[in-house]
């Protein structure tokens, strides 16, 4: 049945390469002969169009020719023929230019129909099948914590407790999907926004991770340097409180022990900037311009250890993207990183 499988697999695939082969070479030769069309129609124009303007400068020349007395008209004026052609040409092309653009913003939204089309049902199922994972990990889970409450042997112990953390891994990551999923169909899936204190929401972040960084052994600090009351449009407080709670529970669980985390609030060219700086295990150069992309981490063991799943930084950038923010990080391997997060102010502030 697995070799069925795969060779069905493969001929879907080998489907899907011709299908997108033949419709490559449809659209190049769509575009070969719109292309050919304009050129004809740019020369078939210029030519009557200019051989309009000669016959007009040369006329006067026929009608003398023809009547054979009265003074001769002065020859045509070589500077003025090449004005003639100038301007005919420009004018053509620009014509034609006009119509190349419609013909080309047509063309466009023909090519990339399918492609959105595409994308919205990939993102239409992340959604769905988020949400339809939701249900049996729950159960399981509940199951499972019923017989690890009733089971004696240290071993079945040991083991439900490992499928628990299994389970939690998964449940994390079908949330991580689904909030990746509503905010990539936009400002329309989520509730109308309105003014949120960010100092709030980070201080409510740093409260929820405080437990951890304390059984971690690790110092977290907050300070908002004055800063008491800084609002920014969004949805709800929800989304901010992720947000720094996604950097900040990073900055603990990387961290070395009796490491600091350091959080601060302050506003800056009308944005509100979040600094948050630790002095964990830090990141290599050439995996700073990955460590947003989605399913990316940076050291694969300890992020299993920790239960990472590569989407927590990618959920960060999305959401400060969706509120008109940005994040950028700083680091150095064995001294720490810092990650900013910029959100604009609102004028409630």
């Amino acid at each position: 049945m697995r070799n069925t499988l795969k060779r069905s697999g493969a001929r879907d695939i080998d489907w899907f390469d011709r299908q997108f082969r033949r419709s490559r070479l449809t659209l190049t030769a769509l575009y070969v002969v719109i292309l050919a069309t304009i050129l004809i129609a740019s020369s078939g124009i210029s030519r009557f169009l200019f051989s309009q303007r000669l016959d007009d400068r040369f006329h006067p020349y026929e009608e003398f020719s023809q009547a054979q007395q009265g003074r001769m008209p002065p020859p045509p004026n070589p500077d003025d023929v090449r004005a003639d052609l100038f301007h005919v040409t420009i004018l053509v092309d620009s014509a034609l230019l006009i119509v190349a653009g419609g013909l080309s913003y047509w063309l466009a939204g023909l090519t990339l129909r399918p492609i959105r089309a595409a994308y919205m049902k990939q993102r239409q199922f992340l959604s769905d099948a988020s949400h339809e994972l939701r249900t049996p990990l729950a159960i399981l889970r509940t199951q499972m914590e019923n017989e690890r409450a009733t089971t004696t042997s240290p071993a079945s112990r040991a083991a439900l407790d490992s499928n628990l953390e299994e389970i939690g891994r998964m449940t994390r990551l079908v949330g991580d999907l689904l909030t990746l999923s509503r905010l990539g169909a936009g400002p329309s899936a989520c509730v109308s926004e309105r003014p949120v204190d960010v100092v709030a929401a980070v201080l409510e972040s740093v409260e929820r991770l405080r437990p951890i960084a304390d059984k971690r052994r690790v110092v977290l600090s907050f300070a908002d340097n004055g800063s008491a009351r800084l609002f920014a449009l969004a949805p709800g407080e929800d989304l901010l409180v992720q947000a720094f709670t996604n950097v900040i529970h990073n900055a603990v669980l990387y961290n070395k022990e009796n490491g600091r985390v350091d959080v601060a609030v302050s506003s800056e060219d009308g944005q509100i900037v979040v600094t948050v700086t630790d002095t964990g295990v830090g990141i290599a150069e050439e995996e700073l311009k990955r460590v947003f992309d989605r399913f990316y981490r940076s050291e694969k063991s300890r992020s299993r250890q920790t239960g990472g799943s590569g989407l927590g930084l990618s959920i960060v950038q999305s959401i400060l993207t969706f509120l008109n923010g940005s994040v950028s990080m700083t680091s150095h391997p064995e001294t720490g990183t810092v990650v900013v997060m910029k959100l604009p102010i609102h004028k409630a502030s």
